[in-house]
């Protein structure tokens, strides 16, 4: 194998899917990247065995081949490179799986010399029909996940947690995120239906790699293949599997009626938020929130140690009611929200609070309060 990329697209095309790499497991073929070489690209992949995620770059081709490096070595290479092209070259004959780096103008006297572990573990993504697939565009899609992803469970025991719920109706499409404690909904229209008509729960992994992919991009595919799904932008790829599972229902959640509404200015309560952190106590960051006629106190402690205290006047004329929230709750909805106004919505101390998005009907997000 041989071939000459450009450096720092090399290094972009390594960054795209080393994402996906356990790098604990050092020994692992799965913490290599694959390179092959395909027609006049090299095309590089990595995979956990649950996702897989592959890119190609232009490439000067010498020789074919297929070559298998460490993702974390191979980055830090090539961000460390100082010459603009890069010569890889590996004896494809020889049983070593040595692959040799070098100036391809031979201006710069540096070579590296590393060893990576050949496997059939790492699968490549097959050519995939369009046909299979339907596109939509990245930015409502981005936007979607943007304001729902916090809300979702990365390590809960309770799989079904540890993803985002996508339900097609028609050409809308709903994005529902929770881990039990908070929840997020969002719904938006799209040119064309989603070919999961049942919802599917797809992993915070690949909801974390689809908004890297989406970036910057007008429009993405999305599709079945081989009972995976499958989601492509540009010149990235991505291949996973989905949470089995029954997601809950979570529309029982969302309080329909509520007895107090508030609206706050949101970079205000922003800033009240990330002062009143500063004392709350780990590991909950309790935030308390009482709620008194024209008047909003915002508090937190940590005793022996730290107070905080802030009044707001607010246009507010029912009983007193005290609510704690988990501060890092709070301040994730409050981000969520893109209106200069953000609306509360809540019954008593110890009933789920609505926060509302003023010009965002099709957006809503819960949080269970803590006890007092």
């Amino acid at each position: 194998m041989k071939f000459t990329v450009h450096t720092q697209e090399f290094l972009k095309a390594i960054q795209a899917v080393e994402g996906v790499i356990v790098h604990r497991e050092v020994k692992s073929a799965l913490s290599n990247i694959k390179m092959e070489i395909n027609n006049q690209t090299v095309a590089v992949s990595a995979t956990d065995m649950e996702i897989a995620i592959k890119t190609s770059i232009p490439a000067n081709i010498g020789e074919g081949g297929v070559s298998y490096l460490p993702a974390k070595q191979l980055s830090n290479i090539f961000k460390n490179l100082n010459f603009e092209s890069a010569l890889l070259t590996r004896n494809t004959n020889s049983d070593s799986s040595e692959t040799v780096i070098t100036d391809a103008n031979g201006k710069v006297d540096t070579n590296f010399k590393i060893n990576g572990m050949d496997s059939d573990e790492i699968k490549t993504i097959p050519a995939i029909n369009e046909s299979k697939t339907i596109e939509f565009p990245c930015q409502t899609m981005r936007d979607m996940f943007r304001k729902t992803s916090y809300a979702m469970a990365v390590e809960e025991t309770r799989f079904v947690f540890n993803g985002l719920f996508l339900k097609p109706n028609g050409n809308d499409l709903e994005v529902v995120g929770t881990d039990g404690r908070r929840l997020s909904k969002i719904i938006r229209k799209f040119p064309h239906e989603f070919p999961f008509k049942n919802g599917v729960i797809i992993p915070h992994k690949a909801i974390k790699e689809m908004i890297k992919m989406m970036d910057g991009k007008e429009s993405a595919r999305i599709g079945f293949i081989d009972e995976q799904l499958y989601a492509s932008s540009g010149n990235v790829e991505l291949l996973f599997k989905l949470i089995e599972g029954t997601f809950p229902d979570y529309e029982q959640v969302i309080p329909k009626q509520n007895s107090h509404s508030v609206r706050l200015v949101r970079s205000d309560l922003q800033m009240y938020l990330k002062q009143a952190l500063i004392s709350a106590e780990e590991p909950s960051k309790q935030i308390r929130f009482t709620f008194s006629k024209n008047s909003l106190n915002i508090s937190s402690s940590n005793p022996g140690t730290m107070q905080y205290n802030h009044n707001a006047p607010i246009e507010y004329d029912g009983e007193t009611v005290a609510i704690a929230f988990k501060g890092d709750y709070l301040s994730d909805v409050v981000k969520s929200v893109d209106d200069p106004e953000i609306i509360l919505e809540f019954s008593t101390s110890n009933s789920p609070v609505l926060f509302k998005d003023p010009s965002d009907s099709d957006f809503v997000s819960v949080i269970m309060p803590m006890k007092l």
